[in-house]
């Protein structure tokens, strides 16, 4: 009998996730309340140990949908889910009998809460259900705001959440967005998702007649602000900082010169890239990006050879960016799994003053500007790459934009740093010390600085290079 799967955790775009197996196939479930290791670690116990009860009590057609509520549910609810957990277990709790389907409708007469139906659409059952008409996305940003802005929310003695949807009126979306603890940035977010909650069980799902919310609803969008971005000479100057670990500086310089999105490049795996061709050449091949399409391109030279002088001292075989390879002191997972990334716009800033970088507008948010941030890396490389005649079309198969309108923003910026002359950004593989050490190392002694001639290792010469590798990372 295979031994049951207890599951692990993980981090993705600054969120956490527990994936466990459960009937021989893997899901992933976000962790919305969760904001530490240990917290998505407890949590991770909980759901694993609950699914291999309910599997072993026959229960296995509920026990993805009651690992899900698990994973999703925060303090104040998770009681209760357990608590309906445990008396499937002990057959106190029965399950409704199943009602019935109506053609093309999720089902006849259901009068399922705000929460309830929020949940099959953030846990994309309506995406299967309703192929090709409800897109499959990730909800993890989605999920942490109805949890925190919707679902706790009180109007008339009810919670949002536990409120029916034919009994949601407009009072209850005004009293919603009214709340102050909604960030004004967040405003026009949570309208949307409430609004979208509702056009769904309209259609397909047919649950409701009509919408409550009127034409016009929805909160203006925000107002353009001025964002920032690096010039080559700062990024040069981020990328010789040793001080900062070699792992982030890396991750940093390919932002700045693939601009893809930060949810791919967390998670980037080596088995994404191909780096070993004669004429140097790289590629990266992605199945999947927000766009929901796949995304390959050409590496950039210098993006390539630094990768594959990377690849040497990396000490993942799966991931290009590795917690592991962050020093001790500064890491929050001692197991293999991508990097940490959530604070990186605060250490970004913070690393530019140290380097004596002084351009004021990157550290200053007013009305009418941001500071820089960690996207702001992906802006920097469409800003500069459109700046030096890079066409649209090159640019939008890095970035994954889908139309010109949403490169138009970055124009502007990219006709002045044309008047200036700013230029490019220096070669990865030069740009970093301790990568530009083991090339020259390399052709000093004539040898290729990609691969090291194999010869017998005793136990000394395996821990000089440890302790070397250790050195040049850490």
């Amino acid at each position: 009998m295979p031994r049951p799967a207890t599951g692990s955790i993980y981090q993705s775009g600054g969120k956490w996730f527990a994936a466990i197996t459960i009937q021989g196939k893997k899901h992933h479930f976000p962790l919305p309340s969760c904001s530490t290791s240990a917290q998505a670690d407890a949590r991770r116990e909980r759901i694993a140990a609950l699914a291999v009860r309910l599997r072993a009590a026959g229960h296995t057609e509920v026990v993805e949908t009651v690992c899900r509520q698990i994973a999703q549910a925060d303090e104040s609810r998770l009681p209760a889910v357990i608590q309906l957990a445990e008396g499937l277990l002990a057959g106190t709790e029965k399950r409704a009998p199943a009602r019935p389907v109506e053609p093309g409708g999720l089902r006849t007469g259901a009068r399922l809460t705000v929460r309830e139906f929020g949940e099959l659409w953030t846990s994309n059952q309506l995406a299967r259900r309703y192929r090709r008409r409800v897109k499959e996305i990730e909800h993890a940003d989605n999920i942490w705001r109805l949890e925190k802005h919707v679902y706790p929310i009180f109007f008339d003695g009810k919670r949002i959440g536990d409120t029916l949807l034919d009994e949601f009126t407009l009072d209850h979306a005004d009293h919603v967005l009214a709340q102050p603890t909604i960030p004004d940035g967040s405003l026009r977010h949570v309208g949307q998702l409430m609004h979208r909650i509702f056009k769904l069980a309209v259609y397909p799902a047919r649950v409701l007649e009509r919408s409550p919310f009127p034409p016009a609803w929805l909160p203006e969008a925000n107002p353009e602000r001025a964002r920032s971005y690096l010039f080559p000479t700062e990024d040069a100057t981020l990328m010789a900082h040793t001080t900062i670990p070699l792992v982030k500086r890396i991750y940093i310089g390919m932002s700045n010169r693939e601009g893809p999105r930060r949810g791919n490049l967390v998670v980037l795996e080596w088995s994404d890239l191909l780096l070993d061709f004669e004429d140097g050449a790289g590629y990266i091949l992605l199945d999947r990006t927000k766009s929901g399409r796949d995304g390959k391109w050409q590496l950039d030279p210098g993006t390539a050879e630094a990768l594959r002088r990377w690849r040497l001292l990396c000490p993942s075989e799966r991931w290009v960016f590795p917690a592991l390879a962050v020093p001790a002191a500064r890491r929050i997972s001692r197991t293999d799994r991508p990097m940490y990334v959530q604070q990186l716009g605060a250490d970004l800033r913070a690393w530019l003053q140290e380097c004596g970088v002084k351009r004021q507008k990157l550290f200053e948010t007013t009305k009418h500007r941001i500071r820089l941030r960690a996207h702001d890396l992906r802006a920097t490389f469409v800003t500069l790459a459109l700046a030096n005649g890079r066409p649209e079309a090159w640019v939008m198969q890095r970035t994954g934009h889908t139309t010109s309108a949403m490169l138009s923003r970055y124009r502007r910026d990219a006709d002045s740093i044309m008047e200036l002359n700013l230029g490019w950004f220096t070669p990865l593989h030069e740009a970093i010390p301790e990568l530009a050490a083991m090339g020259s190392d390399s052709s000093e002694n004539g040898e290729s600085p990609v691969e090291k001639p194999v010869t017998a290792a005793t136990d000394d010469s395996i821990r000089c290079e440890d302790s070397e590798k250790d050195r040049v990372l850490h």
